[in-house]
């Protein structure tokens, strides 16, 4: 179906446009910016990043001079075009789009790239000119971009930009107009060779060797906060003391402090500042009243006689925090705490990115307050919530997308950890957001070109990096080399990873064999029961969900081979479970589950299967008849998932295999072991005795009753 585009703009060859005018019009500018600082038209790079609505959004720029210098103008034109006139509605109102009326800055990097690559394209074909441009060019070109190897979402952003320069050519003079592109007639994947790659998110998770000690070091961190605020706090209050000139009174006792430093530690007191050792002026004038160039006169005499300068210059607060009972750090030096304080803000920020499930880009623009008083659900058992704005989906009231996101109508359900890191995040920040771009421990940058006033993704990323360096080294400066924090196989750890790997881990151990195992329980249920940190099909709920299905389908082809091989299953649900490794094997061996093949998978109630290791027995969860969800709740149409943690061995839903059994007689010989080592108490022998016979009982009674897939 031929799509036919108004014919308004301009008729002839006359560009409105001058070198000097601003990139953007006024009308396309956020409220409050200043049009002086704007791109001109005729820069070579465009810093178009005021144009987005987030505070935490990415610089962006485009270098003119990066396309062929025959095609460059036409290309600025059309981009004058992209930024300032909504997108047609004849490529808005179609099936299947994502377009909208006036694309985010990120979209419009994703249209300059994708034309970059078509110009660098039409000058290798000797196409100087848009308007030399035709059907069979374009039919080349999409042959082109079909036999590049990229993958097929690569190839479509690209086509897509093709389509939108063609879409913008009415408001484009005649000699930068080029014809609907053939794909537009008979669709895009008439061109492109058949996807075979799943669909699926290829975001990896951070691999679980990394992530543990990456949280445990996050933790220990928050756990130090006091000392480091207390550090910052006592080193502003030394700065507030610095006069502007110097004070005769303190040159005595300055001129003794020095000379006695000098003879105990054989150097000057020093610290690093941006990246240079030197005198801490600074941390001397205030502690004795004076300025800081009555500091380095007096050092002079020493610099003279070649006294070097040191890293020491501890500040009057005490330390409190200890790692392993030992004291994390007998001093915090004057030049430490705006590197300590920014070490905190980052741990509390991988706490709150990892353990809630928040989508970055709406955890960076966290407010102060956004975790009030916890709520006490009538259970016993307290309840923090974390209000903020959504992005994704968002929309006004009268349909039309919202940039700048929404509040969310339901807040996400969180555990005491986040809350604790928000906490911390608020006393040291002084403004209304928790992750500013200019905290107060860091040096104000005044030249800023992004306007944003919350840090980017980016920022975010470079500071886990050095948060990581900086952990390795301390480690092994402290003799805890086992503790460092390795690199992970697919990457650096970057925030976009946490929300798959929380996902990952939920679903792949929901028994808890890493840190903070109940929190995790308790994330499934709040992501399962209150939509947790997602909406609808797209959120974390839906990650969460893939990864559920894929480790009870690993799970049930493992039992499945176990039974191949003669492995027997005892328990109520033995019938159960073998029926289902069975329908499993022939329905999903050796496939790599797809989201439609895992929603499929959780769909049916047979394959709902737990492995709990820890107590020895599978769950084949039917809600019915499960002991440890009494209340029967459900969740739309399928059933909580089991609490894991509070299995009853009385329930029906219960199977073990010989596998179990075998880990069960490995636990009684290591009890076995403490009862006669001879250091066991009397009254804990008698426990561990009572938990041997009824271990014991377990084994005897699989052995008495179990079956093999082979029997009846």
């Amino acid at each position: 179906m031929t799509t036919i585009l108004a014919s308004s703009g301009p008729a002839d060859e006359t560009w409105p446009i001058r070198p000097e005018d601003p990139f953007a019009t006024t009308d396309r500018l956020p409220e409050g910016t200043d049009p002086d600082r704007l791109s001109r038209f005729g820069d070579q790079r465009w810093n178009y990043t005021v144009l987005g609505r987030r505070r935490s959004e990415t610089s962006q720029t485009v270098n003119w001079n990066s396309f062929p210098e025959t095609l460059r103008e036409p290309f600025r034109r059309a981009g004058w075009t992209l930024v300032n006139r909504p997108t047609p509605a004849a490529l808005l109102n179609r099936a299947a789009t994502a377009r909208v009326e006036w694309p985010a800055p990120g979209t419009m990097a994703q249209v300059f790239l994708g034309w970059r690559r078509f110009a660098i394209w039409l000058t290798d074909q000797q196409v100087t000119s848009l308007h030399r441009v035709d059907r069979d060019v374009l039919a080349d070109y999409v042959a082109h971009v079909a036999r590049r190897g990229c993958s097929n979402a690569v190839a479509q952003d690209d086509l897509n930009a093709v389509t939108l320069l063609w879409g913008f050519a009415p408001h484009l003079p005649a000699s930068d107009r080029i014809p609907m592109p053939p794909w537009e007639n008979e669709g895009v994947k008439h061109y492109l060779p058949t996807d075979t790659t799943p669909n699926e998110n290829t975001t990896p998770a951070i691999h679980p060797a990394v992530m543990s000690p990456l949280l445990i070091w996050s933790l220990r961190v928050l756990d130090l906060a006091d000392d480091i605020i207390t550090a910052w706090r006592e080193r502003q209050r030394i700065l507030a003391r610095v006069r502007e000139r110097a004070n005769p009174d303190a040159t005595v006792a300055l001129r003794d402090f020095l000379d006695a430093w000098v003879c105990e530690h054989g150097e000057l007191p020093g610290g690093i500042a941006r990246g240079r050792r030197g005198i801490p002026a600074g941390y001397l004038a205030g502690l004795f009243d004076t300025s800081e160039a009555h500091v380095k006169y007096e050092a002079t005499r020493h610099r003279e006689n070649n006294v070097p300068v040191g890293l020491h210059a501890p500040l009057p607060s005490p330390v409190h925090g200890t790692i392993h009972g030992r004291q994390w750090k007998p001093h915090i030096h004057f030049h430490e705490p705006p590197l300590l304080m920014t070490r905190l803000a980052t741990a509390a920020m991988i706490v709150i990115f990892y353990l809630s499930g928040v989508r970055p880009g709406e955890a960076l623009e966290l407010e102060v307050g956004c975790c009030p008083d916890p709520i006490d659900d009538g259970t016993g058992s307290v309840r923090y919530q974390l209000h903020g704005l959504f992005f994704k989906g968002a929309r006004h009231p009268d349909g039309t997308p919202s940039r700048g996101g929404i509040p969310r109508e339901v807040p996400w359900t969180v555990v005491p950890p986040v809350a604790a890191a928000v906490r911390v995040l608020e006393q040291i920040v002084d403004g209304p957001m928790l992750f500013p771009t200019n905290p107060p421990w860091l040096a104000k940058n005044c030249d800023r070109r992004r306007p944003g006033d919350v840090m980017s993704t980016m920022a975010a990323n470079a500071r886990i990096r050095s948060f990581i360096d900086w952990v390795n080294d301390y480690a092994a400066g402290n003799d805890l080399d086992n503790e460092r924090i390795p690199d992970d196989p697919d990457g650096s750890v970057v925030v976009m990873r946490f929300r798959r790997t929380v996902a990952w881990h939920i679903g792949r151990l929901p028994g808890g064999r890493i840190a903070l195992a109940l929190q995790y329980g308790h994330l499934r249920t709040s992501i399962v029961g209150e939509g947790y940190s997602g909406r609808a099909r797209q959120g974390l709920r839906r990650i969460l969900d893939v990864e559920t299905a894929r480790a009870m389908a690993d799970y049930l082809d493992t039992v499945a081979d176990e039974l191949h091989h003669g492995q027997g299953v005892s328990g109520p649900a033995a019938g159960r479970m073998i029926q289902a490794a069975r329908d499993a094997r022939s329905r999903f061996e050796g496939k790599f589950l797809t989201p439609r093949q895992a929603e499929a998978l959780l769909d049916e109630p047979e394959f709902h299967v737990y492995d709990n290791p820890d107590t020895f027995l599978t769950c084949n969860h039917d809600p019915a008849k499960a002991l440890c969800h009494p209340q029967r709740i459900r969740w739309n149409t399928r059933a909580l998932p089991p609490a894991i943690e509070r299995c009853d061995p009385a329930c029906a839903n219960i199977a073990r295999t010989d596998t179990h059994i075998e880990r069960l007689r490995h636990e009684i010989t290591e009890l076995a072991e403490q009862i006669s080592s001879g250091l066991t108490p009397v009254p804990l022998t008698e426990r561990l005795k009572q938990r041997i016979a009824a271990l014991q009982r377990i084994a005897d009674r699989h052995e008495a009753t179990k079956t093999t897939s082979q029997e009846p």
